[in-house]
């Protein structure tokens, strides 16, 4: 009698990567997501609202007390390990990284992530 596969032997894998990026909340999430679907066919994403300390601008405060802190949008990009290094430049770009006061970000291994593709009938996000 053979044995089934084990649960995990089922999950289809993928070799990925990261990249997770700290951006104003000035809208600028919200157009690298519709790039990264539009012109790159990136559908693992996300886009969360989250109060960021010191972040994207230099930290100003007597001493003793923590600065003020801001609204910004931490953004998770799911990537191929082979497209990352070609993607992190992208991301850098479409998002304005550069600019004064754009934002960081980072790439990091994932231990697995399984493909995720979006229903053809799924409505976009009206702009």
């Amino acid at each position: 009698m053979t044995q089934p596969p084990a649960a995990d032997a089922l999950i289809p894998r993928e070799d990925c990567k990261q990249i997770s990026c700290v951006l104003p909340d000035d809208g600028s999430d919200k157009e690298l997501l519709r790039g990264l679907l539009k012109e790159k066919q990136i559908t693992r994403t996300k886009s969360t609202r989250c109060l960021g300390l010191a972040v994207l601008a230099d930290a100003q405060t007597k001493y003793g007390n923590l600065p003020e802190p801001v609204m910004v949008r931490l953004v998770d990009v799911i990537v191929p390990a082979a497209d990352a290094e070609e993607l992190y430049d992208y991301i850098y770009r479409k998002a304005n990284i550069g600019r004064a006061g754009g934002g960081t970000m980072w790439l990091a291994p994932v231990v697995m992530a399984s493909p995720h593709l979006l229903p053809d009938d799924v409505p976009q996000e009206k702009v």
